[in-house]
């Protein structure tokens, strides 16, 4: 028998160590966008809970 090349979709990738890190970093920059961005609509809610407290306190 004639042992013949796997094909290439049986091929083991061989992962590239730096374009690895690449995608990790660009993953973990996406996170942290998007926890910034709920940080700071959960300020902006803190805020105007704030507000609204000190509002209803002078009414009564």
């Amino acid at each position: 028998m004639k042992s013949s090349p796997p094909s290439p979709e049986r091929r083991a990738k061989r992962a590239d160590p730096a374009k690895e890190a690449e995608e990790k970093l660009a993953a973990a920059e996406k996170r942290i966008k998007k926890l910034e961005r709920e940080l700071e609509n959960r300020n902006d809610e803190i805020d105007l809970l704030k507000k609204a407290e000190r509002f209803f306190q002078r009414k009564k």
